[in-house]
């Protein structure tokens, strides 16, 4: 070979995704805002997360006012600003702040679950910006959510439950409504917006059922709910009294004047009951408190953890499991009806 000859060598790749420095675009951060919430609420997004998404961004942007940091583009925010803002929340932060009932002061520190939230709010918020060339990396990729005790989800014992059941005041129209609405949740363990939601049209009277479209379920999925036949006939009797008194209204659980009952609303009559009766200085009283005892008497009574998964609108079994906690009496008795040793017992005497 000639001392002359060229030899041809690799050239090395260039990742052309990279922005370089030069290339990201300074965006302001209440115009990078309103930038995101606009795309995300064309992907078409709740307006429950439109909520979350919006609270969250409220509550950084004005936490960075306070310390000011002097923040004025979406890049400028680091890693290091995030963690002292989670920080905050978990230390500092005063509890219920800017709430419009709750006016006294309740401690610091935000629980696990509402800081998670906002973590990932803010994760869901930086990774957009960087696809979009307005952060060159999310300040938020090596900060995870803080670990959460799956256990402490209670519910209702059996006195619990018939004392809010008993407390309604069925001679008027809202103490019935009200009887109703918690009759139905322990029976059907549906969420406050799915009851809420219901119309006359979507009770099946035949099969006693009622099928939930997927707009008005958390995880946009339409699933059929059965009713037991209690149920129905409390549901039906309901009905013909809105027919008697509000007959142009189209939905199941109306106000004393014919209107829509909103959540807020609906959770101020359950937690009036928990007040009345004293269960609420023990346990929630909640929707949200009603799904959980229906979901761990219906395996407290014998039926399977994937029938129940279905019934409760869940895709994993795992998000199932959290809401079926069993006392430590619930154990006893379960391990004195199946254990082992009753089969050996005979025998070995």
């Amino acid at each position: 070979m000639s001392e002359g000859r060229s030899i041809r060598q690799r050239r090395a790749k260039v990742d052309n995704r990279a922005f370089p420095t030069s290339d990201i675009q300074p965006m302001l951060l209440e115009s990078a805002w309103n930038y995101f919430i606009t795309a995300k609420i064309g992907e078409g997004i709740r307006d429950r997360t439109k909520t979350d998404y919006s609270n969250t961004w409220r509550y950084f942007s004005a936490w960075l006012d306070e310390e000011n940091l002097g923040i004025q583009y979406v890049h400028e925010i680091t890693t290091e600003i995030c963690r002292n803002y989670i920080h905050y929340l978990t230390v500092d932060a005063p509890r219920f702040k800017g709430h419009k009932y709750i006016l006294s002061d309740h401690g610091k520190g935000l629980a696990s679950a509402t800081i998670n939230m906002r973590i990932r709010s803010l994760k869901v918020a930086f990774n957009f910006w960087c696809k979009e060339g307005f952060a060159r990396k999310s300040p938020m990729d090596n900060i995870r959510t803080q670990k959460v005790d799956e256990d402490k989800i209670e519910s209702f014992t059996d006195e619990q439950v018939e004392a809010l059941l008993g407390a309604c005041d069925q001679r008027k129209y809202v103490g019935f409504r009200d009887y109703v609405f918690q009759w139905l949740l322990l029976d059907s363990a549906m969420r406050m917006n799915e009851a809420l939601s219901l119309r006359p049209g979507d009770i099946d009277m035949k099969t006693r059922s009622i099928e939930l479209a997927a707009r008005f379920n958390k995880n946009r999925r339409s699933r059929v709910v059965p009713l037991s036949a209690d149920t129905v006939k409390l549901l039906l009797e309901l009905i013909d009294e809105n027919k008697t008194h509000f007959p142009h209204a189209d939905k199941v659980f109306l106000s004393c004047y014919g209107e829509e009952v909103t959540d807020t609303q609906m959770n101020k009559r359950l937690k009036y009951y928990g007040d009345i009766t004293g269960v609420g200085k023990e346990i929630r009283s909640t929707a949200h408190t009603w799904r959980h005892t229906a979901a761990r008497n219906y395996i407290l009574n014998g039926g399977d953890p994937y029938t129940l998964m279905r019934l409760l609108g869940h895709s994993s079994i795992h998000m199932t499991r959290r809401y079926v906690q069993m006392t430590g009496d619930d154990v006893r008795v379960k391990h004195e009806q199946f254990s082992p040793i009753k089969k050996f017992r005979t025998k070995l005497r």
